[in-house]
């Protein structure tokens, strides 16, 4: 019977081994570890609570299905790479095993959550712990069989109102204590995680932890601390302050605070540092390159409104929350906050920064429909937990507690598709690991043990558990302190966020008319989804006519997604009408119909007049900021269509009149991005006659950066700076040393050089500017001496660059012919 039994699973092996290679897609099958095929095993995952860590086959088959968690769907087999001493598997599994499957079935799913799942089960009272593996060793498949803890099963309400979720906070808490409480961000997030626990023994570590960070005579340097340290520090302390009344430290709050709200943007917004001083030492100007970072700048703003929570009065900060919540309020029904100041991105979640969101306009308290918008979203974002830049640390830490800013049913909901990872990341001890890394995929402890150190740079795992399994306390305001029951989600809401979730894969069993109505979803990323698979159907091109009457109607939800499945069907028919909504009052439906005319390429080319009308006609000014579309996203879209796609060629022949009103409204646009589709342009097409048309707007596009999305700011400006350099305008000779000036730090060791390269074939006439680069080179020193720029090996090659340039121009013999720009702006050539 043994023997027949080893048989029998042995060809079940060898026909899951095919059936593992028949189904992957991208036409690249898993190794077979049970073959000897080798893999790198730097990088691996938890298992739970077994003891083990293990090697899974992590590669997703689209950029598309990782950000939508499927990352290890090809898998079938785990590796095991190290056994926990003292741990269930300790004895019982070897490393090297190769586990093959769970509960005496082979894996015929994702063996990582095919793992996490049979966790849960053998955990359960009626299961006593018992967990049976099946595991290939040395050429034999055996069974073996692991004793784990009884932790108990979810309750429907999970984390409220459960058993098990009780006993998992309690051991977490008890790793957490262990960890230091540094004054830094990370000691900041670890004492908010002590204080949502409830357990007042921890108080008197957590006042010890305030009084570091706010000490009578706090001094921050500069401006604070960077929006990073600042944000998190002034939440942990504002917290920490309504929790417990402790008055000493309200001074560091309000610096902290009143430091935040003066070192925010124009637009609500932070970068890694704050925003620069605009003319006269004033407030609010722009992020400097590299540009604003939400990730950092949202809890910087909840530090604020928690800051004026906790009392603080200064004139600063009601102009700061309102600015927050133009910016992350546009958001509101058309997508997820993105990394920047960008358009949204098109998913249920960015690494943390939706629920980031739903938590602060939980906190401000009177903006409803930006919570509950937000709070679904975080709620529909459970695939999303494992997708992040730099990794998934922020989107742990979040993602529940956005969750539960739609009530406890909300919270319950995200939680039951997420406690598969809960559990495989929780340990047999009761501690937490961090499995994660770049956009996503598997992790590492330091020493490559189960029970090793991991985590996200220095952020705590066990904090983030615990702040997740403690949110039914309530206990901190991030956590739910001061709920209001009206605000919560309904139940019939929660359950279409769920939905709104998996539709990425139920859209492909949907009828076209299903897909139609599904652009009433309360979701823009179903109504995305849906536009998308609806393009690819046969049948599609028919719909065209009720598509354009969709797109007409006035329900923006219908219409948006009207728009997107007309752009994807490349419809010349829709033209016009596209055309037309370029005027509509709903912001959204304006973007959308410009994405659509983005996306139909060349197919758009009969609407180029009118499309070029539009962008002129569209031109808002920068001030004061227009919150309905703070950014100017809508024209960006337009932007991208005529200068960075198929629409460009056609622009030869566009009529002057029309082009140059459309270029100077594109150049004088908010958004960097927007204004960098006008590089390739200036750079490589304009004649000297459009140059001259142009070159007062040219310049002043060199000379004055873009106030919005910054990371891109320096692209039309090295465009413009060409164009003029191109034909000798003796202006660019001045605007070239300003610009290298201006630049900013990131990236300027590169393009110094070719900024430099432009300003020496003016040849002896650039000498004039010698002066000028000499202090250049002052400056670049002085930052690396006020720490805005890094020394060594980037430094030396700006230095080195304008050194160069001096030296060229001093041995200068040719002095071409200058043109200059005209006081008064020449007339536009005629048509062609």
């Amino acid at each position: 019977m043994a023997r027949e039994r080893q048989s029998a699973v042995g060809v079940a092996v060898m026909t899951l081994t095919v059936l593992v290679a028949v189904c992957v897609r991208g036409g690249e099958a898993p190794p077979d570890l049970t073959r000897g095929d080798a893999v790198d095993r730097k990088l691996t995952y938890n298992l739970g609570a077994t003891g083990l860590r293990g090697w899974i086959y992590t590669k997703a088959a689209s950029f598309f299905d990782s950000c939508q968690g499927r990352t290890t769907t090809a898998s079938r087999q785990i590796l095991v790479t190290h056994v926990g001493k003292g741990s269930p598997a300790d004895g019982v599994v070897k490393v090297d095993d190769v586990i093959l499957g769970a509960g005496g079935k082979l894996f015929t799913d994702d063996a990582r959550q095919s793992i996490a799942l049979a966790i849960q089960e053998a955990e359960k009272e009626a299961n006593g712990g018992t967990l049976k593996l099946t595991v290939w060793r040395a050429g034999k498949t055996q069974e073996v069989q692991l004793k784990l803890r009884v932790m108990g099963t979810y309750s429907d309400t999970a984390p409220y109102d459960c058993p098990k979720s009780k006993r998992i906070l309690a051991e977490a808490c008890r790793a957490l204590e262990k960890e230091p409480l540094e004054p830094n961000i990370w000691g900041a997030i670890n004492g908010l995680a002590l204080m949502a626990s409830g357990n007042p023994d921890y108080l008197p570590r957590v006042r010890e932890l305030a009084h570091k960070l706010a000490p009578p005579d706090l001094k921050l340097k500069g401006r604070g601390f960077g929006s990073w340290e600042t944000g998190y520090r002034g939440i942990f302390l504002c917290e920490y302050y309504l929790l417990t009344g402790d008055k000493d430290v309200l001074p560091a709050i309000e610096k902290y605070t009143v430091a935040l709200a003066r070192g925010q943007s124009m637009y609500g917004t932070f970068g890694h540092g704050f925003a620069d001083l605009t003319p006269g030492s004033i407030f609010y100007g722009s992020i400097p390159p590299y540009g604003p970072v939400n990730a950092a700048g949202l809890p910087a703003n909840i530090a604020i409104a928690l800051g004026r929570k906790c009392g603080v009065k200064d004139p600063a900060v009601p102009p700061a929350i309102e600015r927050a919540c133009g910016f992350f309020g546009y958001f509101t029904d058309k997508g997820a906050i993105p990394y920047g100041e960008h358009e949204p991105w098109p998913y249920h979640e960015n690494n943390g920064k939706n629920s980031m969101t739903a938590v602060l306009f939980s906190i401000l308290g009177d903006r409803m429909k930006d919570s509950q918008f937000f709070a679904r979203m975080a709620t529909a974002a459970y695939k999303n937990r494992e997708y992040g830049h730099t990794g998934q640390g922020f989107s742990y830490l979040w993602g529940a507690l956005g969750a539960n800013v739609g009530g406890p049913a909300a919270l319950a909901a995200f939680f039951k598709e997420a406690s598969w990872h809960f559990d495989l990341v929780r340990r047999c001890d009761g501690s937490f690991t961090y499995d994660g890394g770049e956009q996503y995929g598997a992790g590492k402890t330091d020493d490559d043990t189960y029970y090793g150190k991991s985590g996200y740079y220095g952020l705590s795992p066990n904090a983030c558990y615990v702040l997740t399994y403690s949110l039914p306390l309530r206990k901190l305001y991030i956590t739910g302190k001061g709920a209001r029951p009206e605000e919560w989600l309904t139940r019939t809401e929660v359950a279409e966020a769920i939905a709104s979730g998996r539709f990425d894969l139920d859209r492909k069993r949907k009828t076209a008319q299903e897909l139609v109505a599904a652009f009433r979803d309360w979701s823009p990323i179903v109504r995305g989804w849906a536009a998308e698979e609806l393009a690819t159907r046969p049948e599609a091109k028919d719909l065209v006519p009720q598509l354009i009457a969709l797109a007409k109607g006035r329900d923006p939800h219908v219409s948006q997604g009207a728009c997107e499945a007309l752009g994807l069907l490349k419809s010349e028919e829709a033209l016009p009408t596209l055309v037309s909504l370029l005027s509509r009052d709903d912001r959204w439906v304006r973007f959308k119909a410009a994405q659509a005319i983005r996306r139909m390429g060349a197919a758009a080319k009969p609407a180029l007049p009118d499309i070029l009308r539009a962008v002129a006609r569209t031109a808002e000014p920068l001030k004061p900021i227009n919150w309905a579309d703070p950014v100017q996203l809508a024209q960006g879209q337009l932007a991208a269509a005529l200068f960075r796609g198929p629409l460009a060629d056609a622009l030869k022949d566009a009529d002057p009149k029309l082009l140059y009103p459309a270029i100077r409204a594109i150049a004088s646009n908010a958004d960097g991005m927007a204004r960098a589709t006008l590089r390739n342009m200036f750079e490589n097409r304009l004649t000297l006659e459009d140059v001259q048309a142009l070159a007062p707007d040219l310049l002043a596009a060199l000379k004055t950066p873009s106030p919005a999305d910054t990371m891109f700011a320096n692209e039309i400006r090295m465009g413009a700076f060409k164009a003029l350099t191109k034909y000798h305008f003796k202006e660019g000779i001045e605007a070239g040393v300003l610009f290298a000036r201006t630049q900013g730090g990131h990236g300027s060791e590169s393009r110094t050089g070719v900024i430099m390269k432009e300003i020496v074939k003016y040849g002896s006439a650039a000498r004039e500017a010698i002066p000028a680069l000499r202090e250049l080179i002052a400056e670049f020193n002085a930052q690396v001496k006020r720490n805005e720029f890094p020394g060594g090996e980037l430094n030396r090659r700006r230095v080195s660059a304008v050194e160069d340039a001096i030296k060229a121009i001093q041995a200068a013999t040719t002095h071409p012919e200058l043109r200059s720009i005209a006081p008064t702006q020449p007339k536009e050539r005629a048509g062609k």
